[in-house]
Parts: C-alpha cells; sequence; structure tokens
C-alpha cells in the first residue's frame, strides 16, 4: 500500500504524544498531546478530521510497550486504520546518535521512521483475547514467583550464615504468605489451562508447540503470544533473530576477525526461556545431548553450542508448525 501520511505515537501511561507527517513533508511535522483513555482516543480523531486525512493513506506507527498502548492500538485496528506496532529497539537502531529528547521529539521521530521504513511497515493484528488472557496470566505468575523468592531468599541467607533460630522465625512469619502464593499460582495454571482447552485452535498449536523436545507449557504460551499464533515469524531465521540466538558474523577487512555473536537487541524474555528449553534438551533428548558432548569435546564454548542448540529448538518449532503435525524423533537432523 502507498502510503501518503505518516503519524508517529509515543505512549506513555498517562498521556501519548503524536506527530504527523503530511504528504511526506518531513521539515514540517504537526504535533499534539492528549490523555491515554477513551476521551484521548476522541481527541486524537478529532485531530484526524481536522487536517481532512484519508485514513486509507494513512500509516500509523508506534512504539509496541505492553499494556500502556493496548487501548489505544486496539481500537484503531478495530476501525480499520492502519497501525504498524514496532519494536522500540528497531525505532531506536534506525536513529544513530540523538541529541535530546522527550515525548514529543520521540513522537516525531517515530513519525519520520515510519515515512523512511514505510516499504518495511508490517500492519499489526491484535493477539485474539484468549490469547491476551493467558500473557496476562503469565505476567501475574511470574510476578508471584519473583514474590515467592523474595521471601524464600532471606531464610537461605540466614541460614547459609548459621543462623538458624533467626531463619526459622522469618520463616514462621512467611509461611501463611508462601503458602497463599502457592494456592495461587497454582490457581493461575488451572486457570490457563482452562482457556486452552476452551479453544480449538490454541489448543491445536499448543500440543504442536510442546510435542518439540524441551518446549513446556510456560515457553509454548509465551512464544504463542509474541508471534501471534505463528502468524508473524513463522520463519525460523526470523523468529531466532528476534529472540536473540541468531549468530552474526564480526569481521571487517582483514584486522577484525572475531566470532560470530548474536545481538543483545532481541526479546529477553523469549531468549531466558529458550535457554532454559536448550538446558532441558541436552538432559532429556539423547541426540542434542551427544551432540552438546561432541562439541564440548571438540573444544567449542559451552555457550555457543547451547545457542546453536538453541537455534536447532526453534527451527524444529517452526517446521512442526509449518507441517501442522507433532514433532517425530525419526525426524531428528542434527
Amino acid at each position: 500500500m502507498d502510503f501518503k501520511n505518516f503519524i508517529g505515537i509515543d505512549i506513555s501511561k498517562g498521556t501519548f504524544d503524536y506527530a504527523l507527517i503530511k504528504d511526506g513533508d518531513l521539515l514540517s511535522p504537526l504535533s499534539g498531546k492528549t490523555t491515554n483513555n477513551p476521551l484521548g482516543i476522541v481527541n486524537l480523531e478529532e485531530f484526524f478530521r481536522r487536517q481532512s486525512l484519508d485514513m486509507k493513506e494513512t500509516l500509523i506507527c508506534m512504539e509496541h510497550t505492553g499494556i500502556y498502548c493496548r487501548l489505544l492500538s486496539k481500537y484503531l485496528v478495530e476501525n480499520n486504520y492502519n497501525v504498524w506496532l514496532e519494536m522500540p529497539v528497531q525505532i531506536i537502531r534506525s536513529q544513530g546518535i540523538q541529541r535530546g529528547k522527550n515525548d514529543q521529539i520521540d513522537a516525531v521521530r517515530i513519525a519520520k521512521y515510519a515515512c523512511e521504513k514505510k516499504d518495511k511497515a508490517v500492519l499489526w493484528q491484535p493477539p485474539r483475547e484468549v490469547v491476551l488472557q493467558i500473557n496476562d496470566l503469565l505476567t501475574l505468575r511470574d510476578r508471584l514467583i519473583d514474590s515467592r523468592k523474595s521471601l524464600k531468599q532471606p531464610i537461605k541467607e540466614f541460614l547459609d550464615a548459621g543462623f538458624k533460630d533467626t531463619a526459622k522465625l522469618i520463616e514462621s512469619r512467611c509461611t501463611g504468605t508462601l503458602n497463599a502464593i502457592e494456592k495461587e499460582i497454582d490457581q493461575i495454571e488451572k486457570e490457563i489451562d482452562k482457556l486452552i482447552n476452551k479453544d480449538s485452535n490454541l489448543k491445536r498449536l499448543y500440543k504442536l508447540a510442546t510435542s518439540v523436545s524441551g518446549i513446556g507449557k510456560i515457553t509454548a504460551l509465551t512464544l504463542l503470544y509474541f508471534t501471534n499464533e505463528f502468524k508473524i515469524y513463522s520463519n525460523a531465521n526470523q523468529l531466532a533473530c528476534y529472540c536473540g540466538v541468531a549468530p552474526f558474523g564480526h569481521t571487517s577487512g582483514i584486522s577484525v576477525k572475531g566470532k560470530p555473536r548474536v545481538s543483545h537487541f532481541a526479546n529477553k524474555r523469549l531468549k531466558t526461556l529458550l535457554h532454559m528449553v536448550a538446558m532441558a534438551a541436552i538432559t532429556h533428548d539423547k541426540q542434542l545431548a551427544y551432540y552438546y558432548q561432541r562439541k564440548v569435546m571438540e573444544g567449542k564454548n559451552k555457550m555457543l553450542v547451547l545457542n546453536a542448540i538453541r537455534n536447532k529448538i526453534i527451527h524444529r518449532l517452526c517446521a512442526v508448525m509449518k507441517r501442522g503435525t507433532p514433532y517425530q524423533l525419526e525426524y531428528q537432523i542434527i
């Protein structure tokens, strides 16, 4: 689609700034600010009308900021606006060294990014409500696990230091809270299971994902959320890059000959989960375990070998999703 107008939106918890580049005029952007709530959306649409924009020729770009952008992005998509939800790191990387920063400047920069990169724009489709609910429950689960860890940590520290009486005292005061947290985590996991079983497509994709060695419930559901049920990042190389496990060359001329390395610009949540998947795979998957041991014995760096295993798991996963049948051991290729 040939876009002529570009709107950049910088979103925060209570407000969002917007900037318009009309007819591709990068030198004269128009900007404004409103509240991040239903009234703010009304104000934004009034701005559209005042500028007499043809919304079919207008691309709205904003950073993917999680819950803060959910209300606005959902409304815009439901009303057939062209929305490009881009990862913040991609916009930051495209800008090079920048001097000065505030929300209004950032909105202009996002609008310019949309104008300059319009050929790479991917119109956003929001995850289905059931997928959003599961991700929200997973986020709550993570917070409860962090709370449990923070309560247990001082008990362990006192025990390690030899203060057993103090450790017992603290543990006795935390027992009720820890039990309550455990019950809440258990209830969340049961609620997630109910949501999966009620939705036939989600249940099918979940079974496919968990058929791959090492991929469990949490990793499978997190992948389903960030790939929008594998509608985006369905290509293994794209997904590996997004997760930060794709190695890139590090050479320049004849003087710089570094080893391939992964990029730090990645979805850190998925990268962490995939590391745990790889650790589980080299324990329970005989072929991957053999591959890991063989490469380490050859003198390869352990982390590089684990990263190679993460890549193999991603390729297996994408092959399974493309084929539509569960992973079979006889198809393993090392």
